[in-house]
């Protein structure tokens, strides 16, 4: 529906940089014109963000920007579950598949272990203050990792890895890449199909260089963002 891009789109100019919390919007019929809708339009879009804790409107006064999405910042490789704890924030995983697969051929490469070699598929999504923020898909060997359960996953995968398998990992291969949602990942993340996603592939490595996972991770940018620092 046309409010709704509308407030996706109002959402993404919040996030960025034109806009501090507290600061003033523009007057509805300022809005109405830059986006060609009718003021009844945008006024459902702003109480969308309202109800979303965004923006705060104060009658006789204007509409005020109340919070940004979450904005995580990192400065060395942190699990997900360990960016937002370092942000004060906690993280929901809700599993969606658990499940045995052979390796295919791009999995076998990834994970450095023959075609055919039996891989669990974990899908799971994970929540932040009750909103969708990224989509994970991993593959991780089931020789190497025989006693992960659906439990694991629920918490922190390198935490599981590092502290009960005593494997250390060094760092990890990420590929970013911007990418349109199927409308599966879309339903999953609150977003429609036009909206970009950040597809990101990843590669846990440990100390002799060997492959641990190989995960897939689609991030919703309306409510998870992340800026780095990475040292000279």
């Amino acid at each position: 529906m046309v409010f709704q891009d509308v407030a996706r789109m109002l959402k993404d100019s919040i996030n960025g940089y034109t806009y501090n919390v507290g600061d003033l919007l523009p007057p509805e019929v300022e809005l109405a014109q830059r986006y060609s809708i009718s003021r009844n339009t945008l006024r459902k879009a702003l109480l969308l963000l309202e109800e979303d804790g965004m923006i705060e409107r104060k009658h006789g006064s204007g509409t005020y920007v109340k919070q940004k999405s979450f904005i995580a910042h990192v400065n060395h490789m942190n699990s997900f579950s360990e960016i937002a704890h370092n942000s004060g924030k906690e993280v929901i995983s809700q599993i969606m598949k658990f499940e045995l697969q052979t390796a295919s051929p791009l999995i076998s490469r990834e994970l450095n272990i023959k075609l055919n070699d039996p891989v669990y598929y974990i899908k799971r999504l994970r929540i932040i203050d009750d909103k969708p923020a990224q989509l994970e898909e991993t593959w991780l060997s089931v020789s190497r990792f025989p006693k992960l359960t659906i439990s694991h996953m629920k918490k922190s995968k390198f935490s599981y890895i590092e502290k009960e398998c005593g494997i250390k990992i060094i760092g990890t291969f990420e590929t970013f890449s911007p990418a349109f949602p199927t409308a599966e990942i879309a339903s999953i993340l609150h977003i429609s199909t036009k909206d970009p996603v950040l597809k990101i592939q990843t590669q846990a490595v440990c100390k002799n260089h060997q492959p641990i996972d190989y995960s897939i991770l689609y991030s919703n940018a309306f409510e998870f963002q992340v800026k780095y620092f990475l040292p000279r």
